[in-house]
This record gives C-alpha cells, sequence and structure tokens, in this order.
C-alpha cells in the first residue's frame, strides 16, 4: 500500500489532474479508506498549496457519483429478469423492502461512514424505488456532513502519528501508514456510534414521520 502512495504522489507532481481522477475513481467503490489515503497525500505536500480544496472537492464529487450510479443501478435492476431472481430466492424480501422504505434515509446517512457499505446499502434504496427527491436530499445532506468530519478525522490522526517518525520501528512509511489506516478503522466505528446517538432522533422528520424537530 505504500509503493502504491508514493507511485500515486510521485504521479501527482507530474500530473495532478490524473492523480485527481484517480482519486475519484477509487473513492467511488472504496469510499473512508481511499479518502483517508487522499488526506494522507496531502498533508505529506504530495499536491501543493491547493491540495485541501481540491481534494475535498474530489471525494464530494466522488461521494455524489457513487451515490447516483449505485441508486440507478438497483432501480434499473429491480423489475429485470435478474431482479425478479433475487426476489423469489432473497430470504425476507418483503420485510427488507418495508424496512428500508421506513429508514432509507438513517441507512443512507450512515452509509457514509460504515466502510465498505455505500454499495449494499444504497443499491438496495434504489432497488426498493425510494422516492428519488427524498433520496437526493438524504444523499447531498449526509455527504456535506460527512467530508468535514472525515477531513477533521484524517488530520487528527495524521497529527497525531507524526512523532512516531522520530521512532526507529516507525520510520517505514508503510508502516505508519497501516497503523494510521487501523486507527482510522476503529475511530470510524465508534463515530458512526456517536454519531446514532447525535442524529437518532432526527431520522422521524427526515423520512417523513412526525413533525421537524423543534415543533
Amino acid at each position: 500500500m505504500g509503493s502504491i502512495l508514493t507511485s500515486l504522489g510521485v504521479l501527482a507532481g507530474q500530473n495532478q489532474l490524473l492523480a485527481y481522477f484517480i482519486i475519484y475513481i477509487v473513492t467511488i467503490f472504496l469510499g473512508n479508506i481511499s479518502a483517508f489515503a487522499g488526506f494522507w497525500m496531502v498533508s505529506h505536500g504530495y499536491f501543493g498549496a491547493w491540495g485541501v480544496p481540491f481534494l475535498m472537492l474530489t471525494i464530494l464529487l466522488a461521494d455524489f457519483s457513487g451515490d447516483m450510479l449505485w441508486y440507478s443501478l438497483g432501480r434499473a435492476l429491480r423489475d429485470t429478469r435478474f431482479g425478479n431472481w433475487v426476489k423469489n430466492h432473497l430470504p425476507r424480501h418483503t420485510e427488507i423492502e418495508n424496512h428500508l422504505k421506513s429508514n432509507g434515509s438513517r441507512w443512507v446517512f450512515f452509509s457514509k461512514f460504515l466502510y465498505a457499505s455505500a454499495f449494499p446499502i444504497i443499491f438496495s434504496v434504489g432497488w426498493c424505488k425510494i422516492n428519488f427527491k427524498k433520496f437526493l436530499r438524504m444523499s447531498i445532506l449526509s455527504i456535506l456532513i460527512w467530508v468535514p468530519i472525515l477531513a477533521g478525522l484524517a488530520y487528527g490522526l495524521i497529527a497525531g502519528l507524526a512523532p512516531l517518525r522520530a521512532v526507529a520501528i516507525f520510520k517505514n512509511f508503510e508502516v505508519v501508514f497501516v497503523t494510521g489506516l487501523v486507527l482510522f478503522v476503529v475511530a470510524d466505528y465508534y463515530l458512526v456510534r456517536l454519531l446514532k446517538k447525535i442524529f437518532g432522533k432526527k431520522f422521524a422528520w427526515l423520512n417523513g414521520n412526525g413533525a421537524p424537530p423543534g415543533k
């Protein structure tokens, strides 16, 4: 992994547009870990003075593109031969669909923070044909919340790991990065639990049930 980041860093010094495009594509499929790797590279100066805003814009576009792609794919496959086969063979299909229709906004939001969950969750939301405007509203809201929180979490870990470079055993770039990646996944897990407590009561309104908070 360290060699891949080094190679991408060298590429960024020669062709930043291509490096951002690679991060954009990889973030669509890998999500949080790819974004963390991007912030790691920016913190090491690979993308120059404008690296942070351009990287955040890249991640915003990648996450939005991923949501549109997985939602559209799920919706398009619903009534196909493949879709009918899944409905006939998926245990408790009706219960799962009813749950997603009632709690779709909650799952769209938390898919941003749970590693490798964007595809199955957003695909399933599209599969259940949840109203597109409702999905789009929650997708944009969750992305705008997710990216700044992710950036703060990534930079906090990167700053905390900086002293390890002075220790001989951690001088290897790849060891430090993997250490940060593991800590990031653990911190991400506890961040989801915290966000559930903070935002959990608001999802009834976002799902169309009850009055907005404060009313």
